[in-house]
């Protein structure tokens, strides 16, 4: 991480929760991977990383499709989310939730998109504490929806993440 300074404390996960929601009038699709990596800094920078291959659906169909036909797993193996948080200061630090921007660039199916997230941080007495609840629009990461199946997923999903980064 080149934003991070060389004598910054890093925090990090290896069990952080990503869950998408996709609904519609016809079907309802969620799935959840518990392998997200995180990495935080000190200093407000941040890294994350997600195995797509992770996510776990409730219909093993829904699974093989969303690898093979829309993610393109074997070509993108991982998604990303890698900036810094705009507001961040030494204030956060007082073990309350704080409402938080994460700003930075977001990588999905191989494709970049600079944005920013509304995020929720707290400090715990020993590492952060990280939630956020965000959308995310498959035809703006150039995932391709087949006609025949347009109508059964949501222009946009909702993405949840849930993590806990300790000292490292």
């Amino acid at each position: 991480m080149a934003a991070s300074s060389a004598f910054s404390q890093k925090y990090m996960t290896r069990e952080g929760t990503v869950k998408f929601f996709s609904s519609t009038p016809i079907e309802d699709i969620e799935a959840t991977n518990n392998q997200a990596t995180g990495l935080i800094t000190d200093e407000g920078a941040f890294a994350f990383r997600v195995p797509v291959l992770a996510f776990r659906f409730e219909k093993a169909l829904m699974e093989e499709h969303f690898n093979e036909n829309y993610m393109e797993s074997t070509l993108h193996p991982n998604g990303s989310f890698e900036g810094r948080i705009t507001d961040w200061n030494q204030g956060l630090k007082d073990g309350m939730w704080h409402e938080v921007t994460a700003a930075g660039a977001l990588i999905v199916h191989g494709v970049e998109q600079a944005r920013t997230i509304p995020s929720k941080l707290m400090w715990n007495g020993i590492g952060w504490e990280i939630e956020s609840n965000f959308k995310i629009a498959p035809a703006d990461h150039s995932i391709p929806i087949p006609k025949l199946v347009r109508n059964k997923i949501a222009t946009s999903l909702d993405v949840q993440i849930q993590a806990v980064l300790n000292p490292r």
